[in-house]
């Protein structure tokens, strides 16, 4: 593809492979929790057990399941030296939009912060220009739990949002 997978010192990003979806699962779970505690704080305990009772489950499903249907679209960043996935981003491409669509990402906790996550979307933005697309889009919560995600996105280059908000009433 002529795309450098050298993202960061020591870290590269590759294609996704089946040995990787357990590390993927864990990540996914642990970049999760930040946003499931907001969810509590905003719709109560009672409301959040009834709305995503088995979230960790479900995400980690969800993450597997665009592997096994689109392993194209999904990618992994591993350390150089241990060649462990540290990091993972899912994405789709619509040939007939134009549009390419960045899904379920995450990047291991004790990396969270040094760039890895904005170098992942920068190489995800590269595949689609690649593709001919003329554009992208990423969805994330406007609640205190996605705040690192928005700041991620908008330091890759995101720039127009249409906010969304769902609401919810105890009978």
């Amino acid at each position: 593809m002529g795309l450098d997978p050298t993202i960061a010192p020591g870290y590269r990003i590759r294609r996704a492979t089946e040995r990787d979806m357990d590390r993927v699962g864990r990540i996914a779970r642990q970049a999760w929790v930040r946003i499931h505690e907001s969810a509590v704080k905003i719709l109560g305990e009672e409301l959040h057990g009834v709305l995503c009772a088995n979230w960790e489950a479900d995400k980690e499903a969800q993450v597997r399941g665009h592997w096994a249907r689109h392993p194209e679209w999904f990618r992994v960043v591993e350390a150089v030296e241990t060649g462990e996935a540290v990091a993972f981003i899912t994405f789709r491409m619509d040939r007939e939009r134009a549009m390419g669509t960045i899904g379920n990402n995450g990047v291991a906790p004790h990396l969270a912060g040094k760039g890895i996550g904005t170098a992942m979307y920068g190489y995800v933005l590269d595949l689609f220009r690649q593709a001919g697309l003329s554009y992208a889009s990423v969805s994330t919560g406007l609640d205190e739990g996605h705040m690192p995600a928005r700041r991620a996105y908008e330091k890759a280059g995101f720039d127009i949002a249409r906010a969304h908000v769902t609401y919810y009433k105890y009978l």
